[in-house]
């Protein structure tokens, strides 16, 4: 019985240690693991379904930041195209002007050519018209006639070229045209009237080339009244 007793005692060991696995193999029964593959593919699975939304997200980002980045480069080329095109304009606006003003220039200088000549020739016709106011003195009567035909034909040349004669008798005195050479007291026309004219003066289109010389009538003094 001795001999026997503890080989009872080391089955009931492998007994004990058999009955654990039996539960472990219960257990194992109700929660299968699952194969390699299925899990890798579920992790995959798992893996693109949160990935996704952040792909989303990052790519929602990018368009935006590119869009705000295109409309700002398209507002920067508008503001630079805008500046090139108004100084285009202010260029274009200068040329003009430019070329008014130089085609202005020439024409007055045009106009205007023939004026330092013309004054230099104006006392030669001052002295023919003095010849001819002493007809008597200058000769015969066929030169006194000559020199009036020569006058006669220097004014209608001069006055082909823009010249007209300022005289003025009885006419109001002008500072801008007239020159007033003496004052005469007389109360047959009003203060201020040309009496007389010693010297005609000339204007070329617009421009005074020489005043005209002329006497002006100044209103009789108070002495002037009583001595008559």
């Amino acid at each position: 019985m001795t001999d026997s007793e503890p080989r009872k005692i080391q089955i009931q060991d492998a007994n004990e240690s058999s009955d654990e696995p039996e539960a472990e193999t219960d257990t194992a029964e109700h929660s299968p693991v699952p194969e390699p593959d299925e899990a890798l593919e579920k992790l995959s699975e798992a893996a693109e379904q949160l990935q996704e939304p952040d792909d989303a997200g990052e790519s929602t980002e990018v368009e935006e930041k590119s869009v705000e980045e295109l409309e700002a480069e398209v507002e920067r080329l508008r503001r630079a195209w805008e500046e090139e095109h108004d100084r285009h304009l202010r260029a274009v606006a200068e040329l003009q002007n430019f070329k008014r003003r130089v085609a202005r220039e020439r024409q007055e200088q045009a106009r205007y050519a023939s004026q330092d000549l013309l004054s230099q020739i104006l006392p030669v016709m001052d002295s023919l018209q003095r010849m001819l106011e002493h007809q008597a003195e200058a000769g015969s009567e066929e030169f006194a006639r000559g020199v009036e035909l020569i006058v006669e034909e220097f004014f209608r040349v001069i006055k082909q070229v823009g010249v007209e004669i300022i005289e003025g008798e009885g006419e109001r005195f002008d500072p801008t045209i007239h020159e007033a050479v003496a004052q005469v007291e007389t109360d047959e026309v009003p203060e201020g009237t040309i009496v007389t004219v010693d010297t005609p003066g000339y204007c070329l289109h617009d421009r005074c080339l020489r005043p005209a010389r002329v006497v002006v009538a100044r209103e009789p003094s108070d002495s002037a009244e009583e001595a008559q």
